[in-house]
């Protein structure tokens, strides 16, 4: 995958245009360090945010989200100026996604920062693919 590939970006239609810029500059960054990263969530529907909340709780799976998308909406549900606030990257390894604890984390999440973003990583229950707006 080149870093122009349409693919590796695909998930970032309906996103912020300054979370979309700032996510662009991070994982092409990464890019030059070598190491490979694509966007594998950006905007959620209502029903796509509650099937993820499900999981682990009334349908198999490991709990991978806090928020129902009702009473809690995510930041990747599209907010008052019509853009979701999130999104979530992996890191491609041999072209496979992956998130191994072994792939540098901590820099993708500094260079989130650096850039004015929220990374999951930091949170008490961490999300490292997970930034968002602040």
């Amino acid at each position: 995958m080149t870093t122009t590939d349409p693919h590796r970006f695909a998930k970032l239609a309906g996103v912020h245009p300054d979370l979309t810029r700032a996510v662009r500059a991070v994982v092409l960054a990464m890019h030059e360090l070598g190491y490979e990263m694509i966007v594998t969530d950006g905007v959620r529907t209502s029903a796509e945010q509650q099937k993820l909340y499900a999981q682990g709780r009334t349908a198999p799976g490991k709990v991978v989200t806090n928020a129902d998308g009702i009473i809690r909406s995510s930041n990747h549900q599209p907010k008052a100026d019509g853009y979701g606030h999130a999104v979530d990257c992996c890191f491609l390894v041999d072209g496979v996604p992956s998130w191994s604890d072994a792939l540098p984390w901590e820099l993708y999440g500094e260079m989130a920062r650096v850039l004015g973003l929220r990374w999951g990583g930091d949170w008490k229950t961490p999300d490292r693919p997970h930034v968002e707006l602040p």
